[in-house]
């Protein structure tokens, strides 16, 4: 009988990791959480991070219901979180800049609320902008092309430039102002958004077709 006895020393394989994929719709949502970022050129584009929030928490139950499947669990927060905080970043830049724009004191008003209601064909100017007469308020356009390039003291704005084949050649009258600058205000054409503040005048009878004027004293 052999004096020393030899030992099994090898230990059992472990089985093999099981490989789990990435979920994709966690990757999905860190890209367009990233793209969140442009909500702060428009509210329009606030549908972005609702989208990655979105896609972050489905993917978030989907891994939950089967981690031995999928991973990505911190992508998925990723994704959730960075909607988050980049959509209320955009949102407040939105509603700092439009405090900024919109001088103290005056109403904002839009193109929108200057047209006839097609309900009420007899009432070519509605109720909406009726009531603004003689009201300080601030609207934004472009400048209605014209010979005079500078030291302009009157001109015509509009809701588009009428420059492109995409936009109204001829606007209607209810979709122009006529601007007045007061005092000794006076501007050069541009091509770019500017916006006006003074006194809305509303004028059915005008012989130049416009109802609507601004006898503006802001211009930016």
């Amino acid at each position: 009988m052999p004096l020393f006895q030899e030992t099994s020393s090898i230990s059992p394989t472990p089985p093999p990791a099981r490989y789990r994929a990435v979920d994709p719709l966690a990757v999905v949502s860190v890209v367009i959480g990233g793209l969140s970022i442009l909500t702060a050129l428009s509210w329009w584009l606030a549908a972005i991070p609702l989208a990655g929030i979105g896609l972050g928490l489905r993917s978030r139950r989907r891994i939950l219901d089967a981690p031995d499947v999928l991973t990505g669990l911190w992508l998925a927060k990723l994704g959730i979180w960075l909607s988050a905080v980049l959509w209320l970043a955009g949102a407040g830049w939105l509603m700092s800049t439009g405090v900024r724009e919109v001088p103290f004191g005056y109403q904002h008003i839009k193109y929108e609320t200057l047209q006839p209601d097609p309900a009420h064909p007899a009432q070519p100017i509605p109720r909406t902008a009726l009531d603004m007469q003689d009201k300080k308020v601030f609207v934004q356009g472009y400048m209605q092309s014209r010979r005079q390039q500078t030291h302009i003291k009157e001109f015509i704005l509009c809701p588009s430039t009428g420059n492109c084949p995409f936009c109204t050649p001829t606007p209607k009258p209810t979709e122009m102002i006529r601007v007045i600058l007061g005092g000794d205000m006076e501007t050069n054409y541009t091509t770019h958004l500017i916006g006006v503040a003074g006194r809305f005048q509303v004028n059915p009878g005008d012989p130049s077709g416009i109802p609507y004027g601004i006898e503006a004293d802001i211009l930016r």
